[in-house]
């Protein structure tokens, strides 16, 4: 039995819907993550204690930014947790991978600085006692990750 035309019409108009819907809460969550980052890399920059900076992956230099937001000392949210953030930029300044994650800096012996390897680079999260890796260059996924700060 052949499909109607309007069927077609009905099913093109929903996905359209449910794609301007998925932009639409994309772009809301987006902005409300930038509103509430209070990252500030003027005042807590972390580059050179954490091993931030300018560093080479197959003969192309990248640059490796760490700053943070200042440790959390509040009295009904606080945790004694500084908010960091690390972006990973090429050299024409374009965002490749960002990531957030905790930083807890009166432990013993103290947060360990970024680990560089041949070809990732490894840091450690001290909220959920983990470390993680970024492989360099960053994939792709690392680069709509980084557009998409609630992915972070």
């Amino acid at each position: 039995m052949p499909t109607s035309r309007s069927h077609v019409r009905k099913s093109h108009k929903l996905a359209a819907v449910i794609g301007v819907l998925a932009v639409a809460i994309v772009g809301v969550s987006s902005l409300i993550f930038h509103l509430l980052d209070n990252t500030d890399c003027e005042r807590y920059n972390y580059n050179d204690m954490l091993n931030g900076g300018i560093k080479n992956f197959k003969d192309k230099k990248y640059t490796i930014n760490i700053c943070g937001s200042g440790v959390n000392k509040s009295h009904f949210f606080g945790n004694s947790m500084d908010a960091v953030q690390l972006t990973i930029t090429d050299e024409q300044g374009k965002v490749l991978a960002k990531r957030r994650y905790k930083v807890f800096w009166d432990g013993k012996p103290g947060h360990e600085p970024i680990t560089i390897g041949q070809d990732r680079i490894t840091y450690q999260d001290d909220e959920k006692q983990q470390d993680y890796a970024i492989t360099m260059p960053p994939t792709v996924i690392d680069r709509v990750r980084a557009m998409l700060p609630f992915l972070n």
